[in-house]
C-alpha cells in the first residue's frame, strides 16, 4: 500500500524531471542520470511516477524527445512510442475526448 508522499521527495523528483528535459538535446547520458536517479528515489520512497511515466523510457531511462531518439505514431486508438536507443516500444491507449 502507497504511503502519502512527502513534499521534500516529490520537490526532488519534480526537480530531476526538469533537469532531465533542460539536458535532453545536448547531453543525454546526463539526462538519463537524472531519470534514473528519480526512479531510484520513488522506488525507495514507494511513490508512483505515473505523472512522468510518459516522458522516458522505461527499459534505458531516456527523456523523450520526439524526432531525436523516440518516434511516435498514432493509429487505430493506440499510441506507439518508439526508444531509438534501446529500439523498445511503448504503446498506450488514446482516447478522444467528446
Amino acid at each position: 500500500m502507497r504511503k502519502k508522499p512527502d513534499k521534500l521527495i516529490l520537490k526532488n523528483i519534480n526537480k530531476l524531471f526538469a533537469l532531465a528535459k533542460k539536458e535532453s538535446k545536448k547531453r543525454p547520458r546526463l539526462s538519463k542520470r537524472y531519470i534514473a536517479l528519480a526512479r531510484k528515489i520513488a522506488k525507495r520512497s514507494n511513490i508512483s511516477l505515473k505523472n512522468y511515466r510518459r516522458l522516458f523510457c522505461h527499459k534505458c531511462n531516456a527523456f523523450f524527445v520526439p524526432g531525436k531518439n523516440c518516434q511516435i505514431r498514432i493509429s487505430k486508438g493506440k499510441v506507439s512510442i518508439k526508444c531509438l536507443g534501446c529500439k523498445s516500444y511503448v504503446r498506450y491507449v488514446y482516447k478522444k475526448k467528446k
